[in-house]
């Protein structure tokens, strides 16, 4: 994550956590030459286009009032999504008790891809109940890849 993504981050939390919702994540991007901010947003009861509309103006005038931006940009809020790719520990952490599938970089003795409930992350580590009932501890650098499931 680049040092603008952890500013705004760190900037927005407060803010969208008082209007009820928590912060999942920041992205700054460049996309087709745009710069876009994108703010992901979730709630136990799910997120609609209002919470999004509304976690948007706030964060807007939030940025506006904060930044001096020498270029326009655009802000995105939106859900994490159904299948959220999960890059961060603090996100493996607000999704505890989810169904992942993580594609490991060296699966060494086991599968290179493996699907469960996400138990918990500590220590740079995150822990994975398997179907089998199984337990698999796997650190965060072995993760080549991260994604909530259905």
């Amino acid at each position: 994550m680049g040092k603008r993504d952890e500013e705004l981050y760190a900037l927005a939390k407060g803010l969208v956590e008082e209007m009820g919702y928590a912060l999942v994540d920041v992205e700054d991007v460049v996309e087709r030459g745009r710069r876009i901010f994108r703010f992901y947003i979730d709630h136990p009861q799910g997120v609609m286009v209002g919470d999004c509309e509304a976690v948007s103006r706030e964060v807007g005038y939030l940025l506006d009032a904060e930044f001096d931006f020498e270029a326009p940009y655009v802000l995105e809020v939106s859900s994490p999504g159904l299948e959220h790719e999960i890059r961060k520990e603090r996100e493996y952490a607000h999704f505890v008790g989810r169904r992942v599938r993580l594609v490991l970089r060296q699966p060494g003795e086991g599968p290179s891809v493996i699907e469960g409930t996400l138990e918990g992350v500590r220590s740079g580590r995150v822990r994975v109940r398997l179907d089998d009932g199984g337990e698999r501890d796997v650190p965060l650098e072995g993760i080549a890849g991260a994604r909530l499931r259905v």
